[in-house]
């Protein structure tokens, strides 16, 4: 579904709180500066000053009247000898060079949300987070993280195997923003996938990465052709094949066919082009898979994606026999 207009005056409102801080923030660096070096004051309103002379003349050199070349050329060059002496008093006083400068938290569209008149990855981020994101993924992360992680759900043949399969996972965390990656998570029903997916995803949500999570059904239920004229299906299209990264949970669940296969292929490969990461789950074996899908998405996965064997029994089967602890 696309943006409510409650969802996007939300989003726009934490811009004015950006801005209004920023610019608070540079209020009191200003005062701070002005009061231990007075001499940055008057260079500022002599920038300023300048500023405005330099301007004058070049209205009146466009309006094709009397302008004095070499005039403009002084006031140029005394503007950069007065960014020169700021800059050289900033540092002499252990200050960096750009302290008086407006600081935004995304330099990219200056805390307005857009870069011309498209939106910025930042907005992107914040919207996939609500269109998608909060649903599902927040109610589960708050349980399913590295920090809640026990070795004591798993059988002996699940803490002999999952060590390195977690150690994997947090090296994708770690690894994220410096290399293009894919996994997939394959093993019996109930042996911790979707868990450790999830862990994978609250650790890159909480670096401001934008995280989409849907299970195979939902995912082809989404791009099906009877929804395509829905409002929003491109948006939500598109958040699927440009976000951060996408979880797809549970594939060889959904009812396959010639569009399923067809349409997971395009979203993989699409998403590769773009280098953005992708997660797949299954209960499949590898053998199975293959069978199931084809060839071709079969290499796809096996030559671009780390695979993750997981084995054992199932953990919701053994703890419900056992009792809560």
């Amino acid at each position: 579904m696309p943006l409510t207009n409650k969802q996007y005056d939300a989003i726009m409102r934490e811009y004015d709180r950006r801005q209004y801080h920023n610019y608070r923030v540079q209020c009191a660096r200003k005062d701070e500066i002005y009061q231990k070096i007075p001499r940055v004051r008057e260079i500022e309103e002599s920038i300023s000053s300048f500023s405005m002379t330099q301007a004058e003349k070049l209205f009146l050199s466009d309006e094709k009247t009397s302008a004095d070349p070499h005039a403009l050329e002084d006031l140029r060059r005394g503007l950069s000898a007065l960014r020169r002496e700021k800059e050289l008093l900033l540092k002499q006083n252990g200050y960096p060079a750009d302290y008086l400068e407006m600081h935004y938290t995304c330099p990219a569209c200056q805390d307005t949300g857009y870069v011309g008149s498209r939106k910025c990855d930042c907005f992107r981020r914040e919207e996939i987070r609500l269109l998608y994101s909060s649903s599902r993924l927040e109610e589960a992360l708050s349980r399913e993280n590295f920090t809640t992680l026990s070795f004591d759900v798993y059988d002996e043949e699940q803490k002999a195997a999952m060590p390195a399969i977690i150690d994997a996972c947090r090296l994708f965390v770690q690894s994220f923003d410096d290399k293009f990656q894919n996994l997939m998570l394959y093993g019996p029903v109930g042996t911790g996938k979707t868990f450790l997916t999830n862990c994978v995803a609250k650790e890159l949500l909480d670096r401001g990465h934008s995280v989409v999570y849907f299970t195979a059904f939902q995912l082809f239920e989404l791009l099906s052709p009877s929804h395509a004229e829905e409002n929003g299906f491109r948006q939500r299209s598109e958040a699927v094949l440009d976000s951060d990264l996408l979880i797809l949970d549970d594939l060889g669940t959904e009812m396959l066919n010639t569009f399923t296969v067809s349409r997971l292929f395009q979203v993989l490969n699409e998403r590769a082009l773009r280098r953005r990461s992708t997660i797949i789950s299954t209960n499949l074996s590898l053998k199975d898979f293959r069978d199931l899908y084809s060839e071709r998405i079969f290499s796809r996965i096996t030559s671009s994606y780390t695979l993750l064997k997981f084995t054992g029994s199932d953990i919701r089967i053994r703890r419900k026999i056992s009792g809560p602890p």
